[in-house]
């Protein structure tokens, strides 16, 4: 097995949006060699504060070939965010832009010595290395291969531990299912340190492909010249993103190279759902639905997308190599099936969860079975709906509802989030008018068989997300006590 398909060929490997210089696969590999060299032989962890960049992707696959180990951490945000994971693990080593020794000296991170490198930095910290807190090179696991937060906080120190085999075969199960080629090119809209946009990156170097990289918002008309210019030919976004292009005219855009959509990253709804596969169909397209966690490296299952409009809804079929069961469990939201938790079965799901530095040393936990905490079903062909999480049942005077189930029913209308607290169901809605949405609670509420005083619907301005793009619940949930 060659890593992620990273062999010394003259194709290019990563094109840079702005100026289009190339980068082929050789010089990734020579470069990225060159960036770890420093580290030596045995293995260490690589904090590497990652941006959509030649520096992050070269220095991401040289410290892989060379068997180390990357935590990947947003470079973009204030270095204050990560300050307090950076403090937790103590590491040796850390990568990022120029000027990252200084910004990481000022946020209180003992700086022993910066080495330059082509637009960026290879900082070595002061902390001890017989400090047992440390993660030293004695302290990873040799299996470990990448690092990645399970969630859009940026400063958690919750990362899933990810094996090189569970990078490598998910972004095979990837390409298999999208049947990539060598001649794609997609374009980063999402960031690498995002399972998600990571795992576009691995995918299509594992076929030869070339990934146009960029940091400008897919909002911003620069992204979508560079994207003509440079002929990209797919984009991958999650919930939000697709809802941002619908209010930025995307689909009236002359986009001569597009012939891949692909979406993941939560529950895209219906009416956009069907907007997107239209779309894509007219134009000789596809449009991919998919379901993933960071758990499980990125992707799970996939909708094909000539049986999208047929199951939509649906999450979709398993990945290749991987399979799918429901554990038996109460109804859920009156859906006529009977939806337990989902459990995962493959090779690309992790070894486990790193808290602390201790961590660091251990094996697989997991031996390929992930309980997803996903509530859902398996129809008669074996495609997957999900009913919400497991963690997202409330209850209202002793009635279980399924706030997902809610917030599905509540998004037919527009941008909208839900969650529960003190009997009540609370819906923050990113359209209509404060007299429009109380009505809209009220006919809710007759829907879920609910008390009308138990369905409290706000109108705000916008719904937030975290770094991901994903809906920020934790700041929903304090608009209830505002």
């Amino acid at each position: 097995m060659t890593l992620l398909g990273l062999r010394p060929s003259t194709r290019p490997a990563l094109i840079e949006s702005e100026t289009g210089s190339e980068w082929t696969y050789r010089e990734v590999i020579e470069t990225g060699k060159e960036i770890v060299a420093p580290l030596g032989s045995s293995k260490e962890l690589l904090f590497l504060l990652s941006q959509n960049d030649a520096f992050s992707a070269t220095t991401y696959a040289g410290a892989l070939l060379a068997g180390h180990a990357v935590a990947l951490l947003d470079a973009q945000g204030p270095l204050e965010m990560s300050a307090g994971v950076i403090s937790v693990y103590r590491p040796t080593w850390l990568a990022g832009p120029s000027r990252t020794g200084e910004a990481l000296a000022k946020i209180g991170v003992p700086v022993e010595s910066v080495i330059a490198r082509v637009s960026g930095e290879l900082v070595r910290t002061a902390y001890r290395a017989d400090d047992p807190s440390r993660a030293s090179p004695n302290g990873v696991h040799p299996d470990l291969g990448v690092m990645l937060g399970t969630s859009g906080t940026t400063g958690s120190r919750k990362f899933v531990r990810l094996s090189s085999h569970n990078v490598h075969s998910n972004a095979a199960s990837i390409a298999a299912y999208l049947s990539l080629t060598e001649d794609e090119r997609p374009i980063t809209s999402l960031p690498l340190h995002y399972s998600f946009g990571l795992s576009v990156l691995n995918s299509h170097w594992v076929v030869g492909a070339a990934v146009v990289l960029t940091n400008e918002s897919v909002i911003q008309r620069a992204f979508w010249d560079m994207f003509v210019a440079r002929e990209c030919t797919s984009l991958a976004g999650v919930p939000f993103t697709y809802q941002m292009l619908e209010r930025t005219g995307f689909r009236d855009l002359h986009l001569p190279s597009l012939r891949t959509l692909q979406q993941a990253g939560g529950a895209l709804d219906a009416r956009l759902a069907r907007t997107y596969a239209d779309y894509m169909t007219a134009r000789g397209g596809r449009f991919y639905v998919m379901y993933g966690q960071t758990e499980a490296t990125a992707r799970i299952s996939y909708v094909p997308p000539e049986r999208l409009l047929e199951k939509l809804g649906s999450a979709g079929i398993p990945i290749p190599g991987g399979r799918l069961h429901v554990e038996a469990g109460p109804t859920e939201g009156g859906s006529g099936h009977h939806p337990g938790e989902i459990v995962y079965e493959g090779p690309n799901v992790m070894m486990g969860y790193a808290t602390e530095p201790e961590d660091l040393r251990l094996g697989d936990e997991l031996d390929g079975v992930l309980r997803t905490g996903d509530i859902g079903y398996l129809d008669e062909e074996g495609f997957l709906f999900l009913v919400g999480r497991s963690r997202r049942i409330t209850k209202v005077f002793g009635l279980r509802i399924n706030l997902d189930e809610f917030e599905t029913a509540l998004r037919e209308h527009g941008p909208a989030a839900v969650v529960g607290g003190g009997d009540v169901i609370w819906g923050f809605c990113g359209f209509g008018t404060d007299e429009s949405v109380a009505e809209l609670a009220r006919t809710l509420a007759r829907r879920f068989k609910l008390h009308h005083t138990t369905v409290r619907l706000k109108h705000v301005e916008a719904i937030p997300t975290t770094a991901f793009g994903k809906t920020d619940y934790q700041q929903v949930e304090r608009w209830i006590l505002a």
